[in-house]
């Protein structure tokens, strides 16, 4: 098995984000998931939400938790989930996807790595 990811974001951006993903790259990787925090959420509620698809997920190997934004409610809510068998990457992009999909054997902490650099090296200023 490989690691668990979990996207935890506001609506209407990880499962959007996942989607292309897996339509790029044209399969539809297991053992990950998406919960989508809406604006209004009861952060009760959210973070039962997230602990049901933590128990959906295989976790031996360790959970990847990749939120939108760093301090948002949605990081915020993910964070209390961390655990020494969990690390969370904020910043989510389509590039730090399609890297995390494409090295899924990695171990917990190289996958995270590679996620953030991939998020990170596919933001490009591009002028004239």
């Amino acid at each position: 098995m490989s690691v668990a990811v979990l996207l935890v974001t506001h609506e209407n951006i990880g499962g959007n984000i996942l989607s292309m993903a897996r339509a790029i790259l044209n399969e539809d990787a297991e053992n990950i998931d998406c919960v989508e925090v809406p604006m209004d959420s009861d952060t009760d509620a959210a973070k039962q939400n997230i602990s049901d698809s933590l128990d959906q997920l295989s976790t031996d190997e360790g959970v990847l938790i990749i939120t939108d934004s760093y301090g948002s409610t949605p990081c915020n809510l993910a964070s209390e989930f961390l655990d020494s068998n969990t690390l969370l990457v904020s910043g989510i992009n389509l590039p730090m996807i399609l890297r995390l999909m494409n090295y899924r054997d990695m171990p917990l902490h190289y996958l995270g790595e590679s996620a953030a650099d991939g998020g990170k090296n596919g933001v490009r200023l591009i002028s004239n």
